[in-house]
């Protein structure tokens, strides 16, 4: 876990900002839950699973009750979907908040972090999917990463396949496969040996999970590919950020069809702590089951989330928040002495009443003193005012990174935003 300074903070805003300002551009009505849910509830098969115990923050309260922070928000969304029956449906819902998972912490990946989710219950119609996938597009254009890509299976065609070559449990089968950017091909066959799986049905496994096309997937099974082609049909001019990928599973084990993770053009390397692999940034999926696994009927629900942080750190790598303010305050109004404080504080309060950020010295400090203090804060603009400046209703509006100055008048401050980039 980590502390955030107000120039991470006010990145963090920006980027919340605009997925919640397109979420909400969709229909995504915001929601919020609880941190701490019943371990029942995070623990429920197909939900977190009891297996879920070692990868979160698990506890027993005062009254011994089992409890957890919230891994994810898509099973407290169940939760509050099922305790809530008269939900007009679909229900969409955003939610944007922190999670927490007992993770190994590394590069892009912390134990306490923020998720960005948009889902819709009630519909199984594949434009419920696309809501999802063409917000998240748009979020991603918007923030410069148009480079995005979206790799997308459906579990209800991998399943098909490993059920075809005869192997019973496929969620064992799965959860190796989930593993293939980890320990590459040779790791998953090794696993899968082990696991008492054929050489014969382990190299058909292989070829399979290859398969970059729906063309050639046809060729072996047809079970959930339609899904997949309504979906890519639906994406009009993001289309070209898709790719069919055959050996993404999302080990999560709630989803059911088509499903989504999504990462950036290019491999980051050493430089970026994680491998060679892409980074994901995003993921979707339909979870047609979490419902009834929480203990309400069988309702279709679709949806996905943006990992709030990954996006912010690649944002940074890439040089996306070059000259990004480190802070909120537009203009820092100095007294030349301290008789001119009353004065001072009137200007800033006329400020304020504008809309416009901007502070004034709170520790009796020099001139020099005062400029160094908004040079060092980054405040972009600073105004200097002495009795030559209250006497003329004149002042100057200093701008602290080229030093050029610009006249303005005492008396018509809702002038000086023309003043301002």
């Amino acid at each position: 876990m980590k502390d955030s300074p107000p120039e991470e903070m006010l990145k963090q805003q920006f980027v919340i900002d605009v997925i919640r300002r397109i979420y909400q551009k969709y229909g995504f009505d915001p929601l919020d839950t609880p941190a701490l849910e019943d371990w029942g509830l995070l623990s429920a098969k197909k939900g977190g699973g009891e297996e879920i115990k070692q990868e979160i923050y698990y506890f027993k309260d005062k009254s011994d009750r089992e409890v957890g922070l919230r891994f994810d928000l898509t099973v407290p969304l169940a939760r509050f979907f099922v305790n809530n029956p008269k939900l007009p449906l679909p229900f969409k819902r955003s939610h944007i908040a922190k999670v927490w998972r007992y993770d190994r912490p590394g590069a892009m990946r912390w134990r306490e972090f923020w998720q960005a989710d948009a889902d819709t219950v009630g519909s199984d119609n594949p434009l419920s999917d696309a809501e999802f996938l063409r917000a998240a597009c748009e979020i991603f254009y918007e923030l410069g990463l148009n480079d995005v890509v979206f790799r997308i299976n459906n579990r209800k065609t991998l399943q098909a396949f490993v059920e075809s070559i005869g192997v019973k449990d496929y969620v064992d089968v799965f959860r190796t496969i989930d593993k293939l950017d980890k320990m590459g091909k040779d790791g998953v066959e090794k696993e899968l040996k082990e696991k008492g799986v054929n050489q014969d049905k382990i190299k058909k496994i292989l070829e399979f999970i290859e398969i970059k096309n729906l063309k050639n997937v046809r060729q072996y099974v047809t079970e959930g590919v339609d899904e997949i082609e309504k979906i890519l049909d639906l994406m009009g001019e993001y289309k070209n950020n898709f790719q069919v990928d055959m050996s993404l599973v999302r080990g999560l084990e709630y989803y059911t069809g088509p499903i989504c993770e999504m990462s950036l053009g290019e491999k980051y390397g050493d430089a970026f702590g994680v491998g060679s692999s892409l980074p994901t940034v995003a993921c979707f999926g339909r979870f047609d089951t979490l419902t009834e696994a929480v203990g309400g009927k069988k309702i279709p629900a679709t949806g996905g989330s943006i990992g709030v942080d990954r996006v912010i750190f690649i944002m940074e790598k890439r040089g996306l928040f070059k000259d990004f303010p480190k802070t909120v305050t537009k203009i820092f109004v100095i007294s030349v002495n301290e008789n001119m404080k009353n004065d001072v504080i009137s200007i800033v309060n006329k400020f304020r009443k504008l809309g416009i950020s901007s502070e004034f010295d709170l520790m009796g400090r020099s001139l020099s003193k005062q400029l160094d203090y908004a040079s060092s804060r980054g405040i972009p603009y600073v105004i200097v005012i002495g009795e030559k400046e209250l006497k003329s209703k004149k002042a100057k509006l200093r701008d602290m990174k080229t030093g050029e100055e610009k006249d303005i008048l005492l008396n018509k401050l809702d002038d000086v935003k023309k003043n301002m980039k």
